[in-house]
C-alpha cells in the first residue's frame, strides 16, 4: 500500500475499538455501524481479505472498472452470476469524479449461507494521520444475484433488454439502505453507484478465484 495506513485498516480499528468499550473518549462517527459491522466478522470469520487498488492485483480493479462503465445490460448479466464465497471481500480505491481526493473502502457481506446474496457497504473519506474524516455517509445495497438471473431470464437475454428494462430487474432483485448521516432514506446516486460497483469487484475477483493477491488485515 502506498500509505502507511490504510483507510480498511483505520476502519477496522475503530471497530475493534467499538466492540471492545474502548472508545469512550472517540466522539461517534457515521462510519461506526460499518467499523463495527467489519470488526464482527474479523472475529468470527478470520482475518478480513482486502483488496487494494495499488496491491496486487490492479487487473481485478481495472477489469471491474469497464463493467461498471459499460452497458447495463452487460453489467447485470455478469452481477447475475456473482458468488461470495468468503464472509466478507473488502476493497479500498481512490475516488474518482466528485468523489476524487477521497478513499473508497467498500465491503461486500455475504450474510447467509447463500453465496449469491450480498450486501455491499461503502464508506468514503480521507485518512487524517490515523484519524478517519468521512466525507459522505456510508450506504448499503443488498443484492440477491440469484433472483436477478432468473429475472432476467424470465424478460428474456439481458443483452437484448432496454435499459429500462434491465435497470428495473437489477431495481427487483436489490434494495438499497441509507445509514447514519442521512437526514432523509434517499441515498445520492453516486453511493448507490459505488455499492454497485463493489458488487462488480466481488464478481471478477470470483471469476478470477485466487489470481488477486490481497492484504490480510486482522
Amino acid at each position: 500500500m502506498d500509505d502507511e495506513f490504510s483507510f480498511a485498516e483505520i476502519m477496522l480499528r475503530r471497530g475493534t475499538d467499538l466492540l471492545q468499550g474502548n472508545d469512550e473518549d472517540q466522539p461517534a462517527t457515521t462510519v461506526d455501524f460499518m467499523a463495527r459491522l467489519l470488526a464482527t466478522v474479523a472475529v468470527t470469520d478470520g482475518p478480513l481479505v482486502v483488496h487494494t487498488e495499488a496491491g496486487g492485483s490492479p487487473e481485478l480493479f481495472e477489469e471491474a472498472s469497464r463493467i461498471s462503465a459499460g452497458p447495463l445490460s452487460g453489467k447485470a448479466a455478469i452481477l447475475a452470476d456473482a458468488r461470495q464465497s468468503e464472509r466478507a471481500v473488502v476493497f479500498e480505491f481512490d475516488g474518482v469524479g466528485r468523489l476524487s481526493g477521497s478513499r473508497v473502502v467498500a465491503a461486500v457481506l455475504r450474510p447467509e449461507d447463500r453465496d449469491d446474496l450480498l450486501e455491499a457497504y461503502v464508506a468514503v473519506g480521507r485518512l487524517r494521520g490515523e484519524t478517519l474524516e468521512m466525507t459522505v455517509a456510508p450506504a448499503s445495497v443488498r443484492l440477491d444475484a440469484a433472483a436477478l438471473g432468473q429475472t432476467l431470464a424470465l424478460v428474456g437475454s439481458a443483452t437484448g433488454l432496454s435499459a429500462n428494462a434491465v435497470g428495473a430487474a437489477m431495481a427487483h432483485a436489490s434494495g438499497t439502505y441509507a445509514m447514519a448521516g442521512y437526514d432523509t432514506e434517499e441515498v445520492p446516486a453516486a453511493m448507490v453507484d459505488l455499492c454497485w460497483h463493489a458488487f462488480c469487484l466481488t464478481s471478477v475477483r470470483g471469476r478470477r478465484a485466487g489470481d488477486g493477491r490481497p492484504t490480510t488485515v486482522h
